[in-house]
């Protein structure tokens, strides 16, 4: 990765962090190329939709803590976002309505979660996974 690519994902990254959306980005070259190496998800018109373990969209998990909410694509992402925001305490809700709540960084209540998809298949259509 570049020093333009890697500058241009930590920029991505700290702003869905802090405000729980991406920001505008002008390289749109440097955000196609990113978005051949994995690390964000674009729209037809390269807005990011995705930059794993977060989300634009409202169809998948919703993490909630210290007065901010943050959007996954799946729980999996929801859980993503506790652990890589080291969030203390946090409410993950799921598309279908299912609340987990968090403790001490972990889940405080007990859940089983499966991925109907095979790991190594997530990005033939990672919107659907």
């Amino acid at each position: 990765m570049t020093e333009r690519e890697l500058a241009l994902r930590r920029m991505i990254f700290e702003a869905f962090a802090d405000t729980g959306e991406p920001p505008p980005v002008d390289d749109a070259a440097t955000l196609r190329s990113l978005a051949a190496q994995h690390v964000v998800v674009l729209d037809e018109a390269d807005r990011i939709v995705m930059a794993h373990p977060f989300a634009t969209h409202d169809d998948g998990a919703r993490v909630e803590a210290r007065g901010h909410t943050w959007r996954g694509s799946c729980a999996w992402d929801a859980f993503g976002i506790v652990a890589a925001l080291g969030l203390d305490e946090a409410i993950v809700t799921d598309a279908s309505g299912i609340r987990i709540a968090f403790r001490k960084g972990r889940p405080a209540d007990h859940a089983v979660f499966h991925v109907a998809v095979p790991a190594a298949q997530w990005w033939d259509d990672i919107g659907f996974t």
